[in-house]
């Protein structure tokens, strides 16, 4: 009963009533009002004293020893899992510790159970370039990274995300149709090579096969000038990673003879990019349509690689600044980006 139905029922006794007559009156069973008042055998008490009396619980089946073991065995190896943790846990009166509980005592200090984020492995030297890239631009403004035109490639592919997908379901109802995850055999993929600006999205163009130096340096022709004047200005600065069709010396020549400035990008470097950004989230964007062949893919990629709006790329470029600063601090190591 709640405390409403607790004061009603002391104050209903204190008339006289019988325990039949309250349970009737509150619409709540005789037995419900028996062991109220069994548990609360002065009827003179507070609103205050009738709330529900703090339990002890259960035991714990763990010790402190235990507990101590449990946390230093997680902390010294993240990587570890519960079942091993379990395995060599000391036992207390030969009872074995479930995983369970083990997850139950992390949590109680603190520690979750997550997928490891990606980041890319750095050498010291990849690391050192970072640092010095970093400390090169931290001062540079957003006004200033407006002017940047972004480049890369990626790929997207047909289907649903890859990966497990999770349904509540009744039992022997596996392979009704809301149950199921549709796969696609031999789906395919398409690559694609785009750019972006604080302005918005650029071009998104298929490649199809390796990116060599000349099929890359017939991109940079046909639309880097373009792109980067419409999307820039007429003085913008060039970005590309280090991939060895980008560095190759026609391409750089070209850049040079155009007059335009190209960043001075650090390898391994693709938390510091925001096109990398736009690539995750059209590959999520693409993944939830669910195309469901080659044709239906480069449709539905250029609809949603045109839909970014300039408020998502400015608020990406606008994270470079804190992106530096984050390398800075790990003295180049990754950022959480």
């Amino acid at each position: 009963m709640d405390l409403t139905k607790r004061g009603a029922a002391i104050a209903l006794k204190r008339t006289g009533l019988s325990q039949r007559e309250i349970g009737r009156r509150l619409e709540v069973p005789k037995s419900t009002i028996q062991q109220f008042f069994r548990v609360h055998r002065n009827s003179r008490l507070s609103n205050a004293d009738l709330k529900d009396r703090r339990r002890s619980g259960r035991p714990r089946c763990t010790t402190r020893r235990q507990d101590r073991f449990i946390i230093r065995s997680i902390t010294n190896d993240p990587s570890t899992d519960t079942s091993t943790v379990a395995a060599e846990l000391p036992t207390q009166d030969g009872r074995p510790v479930s995983e369970r509980t083990i997850r139950r005592r992390a949590a109680e200090a603190g520690l979750v159970h997550r997928v490891k984020r990606n980041a890319p492995l750095l050498t010291q030297a990849q690391r050192a370039n970072r640092l010095r890239f970093a400390e090169a631009h931290i001062n540079r403004t957003v006004d200033e990274l407006k002017n940047v035109l972004f480049s890369d490639e990626s790929s997207v592919e047909c289907g649903e995300n890859h990966g497990q997908h999770w349904t509540w379901r009744m039992k022997g109802e596996e392979w009704r149709g809301e149950n199921r995850k549709q796969t696609i055999k031999f789906a395919g993929h398409v690559s694609f090579w785009c750019n972006m600006s604080a302005a918005g999205p650029g071009s998104m163009i298929e490649v199809d096969g390796t990116m060599t130096s000349a099929r890359y340096l017939a991109l940079v022709r046909r639309h880097v000038q373009q792109d980067g004047e419409r999307l820039c200005g007429e003085h913008f600065t060039f970005q590309q990673d280090n991939h060895s069709a980008h560095n190759a010396e026609e391409v750089l020549d070209y850049i040079e003879t155009q007059g335009k400035q190209l960043l001075n990008w650090p390898a391994n470097s693709p938390d510091l990019s925001p096109i990398e950004n736009m690539f995750a989230c059209l590959k999520r964007n693409v993944a939830e349509r669910n195309p469901r062949d080659i044709i239906q893919l480069r449709e539905i990629a250029q609809e949603e690689w045109n839909s970014f709006s300039p408020e998502y790329t400015t608020a990406l470029i606008s994270s470079i600044p804190l992106r530096l600063q984050e390398v800075i601090q790990n003295r180049g190591g990754p950022t959480s980006y």
